[in-house]
């Protein structure tokens, strides 16, 4: 498949101010509460050499015919790979390990082809550099593209500011094999991912298309002092990541600090098991992005391996807004708040402010018993703010074919949700209306919420989920209280545009 998107600006800019949330914002690496403003989104990428260092030109005609002839184990600040389009993909292996800075990152970039094709790197049959210096010779199962400590170096240094944009990437996922650094032939670790971060500060992976692996992104494997910190994930296409037998695999999996989100587009992952975005990471933002099915839709749970992320504010304040999320079928929660692992100590035990979404849940096949929920809180401990935000479905709910705001985990539902300036869906229930679980949490606000007969867009038939001109939504939100300003909105695929509410706010992810 080929990527939506010609984008990225290889660091970034266009004419000469950062696009997005870039990586020398300023307030990165900080522990706030709240989120960092949004500048203008990406609007094109372009993959130019900018940097003091060197150029190095991978595909037909270039000064390096494959990938693995460049020393990527040497790059340094201001080096660009930029690699060129060709019809056949690149069946080779990466690993980043650099030091860059937020003015001369190293960058790894894609020129795509005459119809807008981005450079393929494919991971079955890849081959590896042998000069390439792992974090441990063990990894090279753990991904396609892989950033991390190189071993030869000082522990403590870790690799900075490093950007893989504009590529396609694909089939890190048994059966797959390749071929390692001593030449031996080498399958692909279950948890296998297209692009695999072990440790870094400031990774950008923007305008890429990733698909078809185990795992699409899997970045941070601790805490401490191997943290993964500072991470965007900007206007890419990811989808169709997952096994087709264990839940276990997702479109992404994370467990680092401060992630941020936005622009991009997240289809179903492959054969509906895995998640779509799993979060185990402190200072999440998820910002006007495209995000369909999934087992989870997100999944924001407890720190694993980085447990003393669990001290930072950070970790228990999470803002999701702006977005869409698509329930296409019969599935679990939309949104898991809290944790998974039994060791609640650790769980999040904060807020998650959820506001100016949109949600709809596509109902008219289900069958009896067959029920959405769009929110699951762990325990009593964990707390959903949502605010005007569009709760919508195909058809209006039934007793036994129920769409409710609060679902269950193992019989029991629980936490807290306060609802205010959202229109809804008449038939929507605060939890399940068939008897059955224990409710140990409670809804507040839901009867003050506009209630609709019927999906409030023009037109819902073409799914583009903007407000009918003079309808329910226009003007009809509440304050939000000292949330960040909504300042863009999605705008299909993979890019946005200025958000301009005036006086009063539109209720959804999109203002007239």
């Amino acid at each position: 498949m080929t990527g939506l998107l010609l984008v990225a600006g290889c660091n970034g800019e266009i004419g000469g101010i950062t696009a997005g949330a870039g990586e020398d914002a300023p307030w990165a690496g900080e522990d706030t509460p709240l989120p960092p403003p949004v500048n203008i989104p990406p609007v094109h990428v372009q993959c130019a050499h900018v940097g003091s260092g060197t150029d190095y030109q991978v595909g037909p005609g270039k000064q390096f015919e494959s990938i693995g002839d460049v020393p990527l184990e040497s790059l340094v600040a201001g080096d660009t790979v930029r690699i060129f389009w060709r019809s056949e993909g690149y069946h080779e292996k990466l690993m980043l390990g650099g030091q860059g800075t937020a003015e001369q990152p190293i960058r790894v970039c894609g020129v795509p082809g005459p119809g807008g094709e981005l450079p393929v790197i494919d991971g079955d049959g890849a081959t590896t550099r042998p000069e390439l210096d792992f974090p441990f010779d063990g990894h090279q199962v753990r991904g396609l593209v892989i950033i991390g400590h190189k071993h030869d170096d000082a522990y403590d240094l870790a690799p900075s500011h490093i950007t893989v944009e504009g590529l396609e990437i694909k089939n890190a996922s048994p059966p797959f094999r390749f071929t390692d650094k001593a030449g031996s032939a080498a399958s692909y670790a279950d948890n296998a991912a297209g692009i695999f971060v072990e440790r870094g500060d400031h990774v950008t992976i923007r305008a890429c298309e990733v698909h078809e692996n185990a795992n699409g992104l899997f970045i941070g494997t601790g805490g401490a002092e191997i943290l993964t910190e500072d991470v965007l994930i900007e206007s890419n296409y990811i989808h169709d990541n997952g096994s087709l037998s264990d839940y276990n695999e997702h479109n992404v999996y994370n467990e680092a600090s401060n992630v941020i989100y936005q622009f991009n587009r997240f289809g179903p992952t492959r054969g509906g098991n895995g998640n779509n975005i799993k979060e185990r990471s402190a200072g999440v933002v998820i910002r006007y992005n495209w995000i369909e099915d999934g087992a989870h839709l997100i999944d924001l749970v407890d720190a694993q391996e980085a447990t003393d992320s669990v001290a930072l504010p950070s970790f228990h304040e999470t803002f999701i807004y702006g977005n869409v999320l698509l329930r296409t079928g019969y599935g679990p929660s939309m949104i898991h708040y809290g944790g998974d692992s039994g060791q609640t100590e650790n769980y999040r035990k904060g807020t998650l402010h959820f506001f100016a979404n949109t949600v709809f849940v596509k109902n008219e096949a289900y069958r009896d018993y067959e029920r959405s929920a769009v929110f699951e809180a762990s325990t009593n401990d964990e707390r959903i703010d949502a605010r005007n935000n569009v709760f919508a479905s195909s058809q209006e709910p039934t007793d036994i074919r129920a769409v409710t705001f609060m679902g269950d985990r193992d019989d029991v539902a629980a936490g807290t949700l306060l609802l205010a300036g959202n229109w809804v869906m008449k038939g929507w229930t605060a939890f399940d209306p068939v008897p059955g679980p224990q409710l140990l949490g409670k809804v507040d606000g839901l009867d003050s919420q506009i209630v609709g007969l019927a999906p409030p867009f023009a037109p819902v038939e073409g799914h583009d989920f903007l407000p009918a001109t003079g309808g329910p939504l226009v003007g009809a939100g509440a304050a939000l209280d000292g949330l960040p300003a909504v300042e863009h909105q999605y705008s299909p695929h993979q890019q946005a545009k200025a958000r301009s509410d005036g006086s009063s706010f539109t209720i959804g992810a999109f203002a007239p």
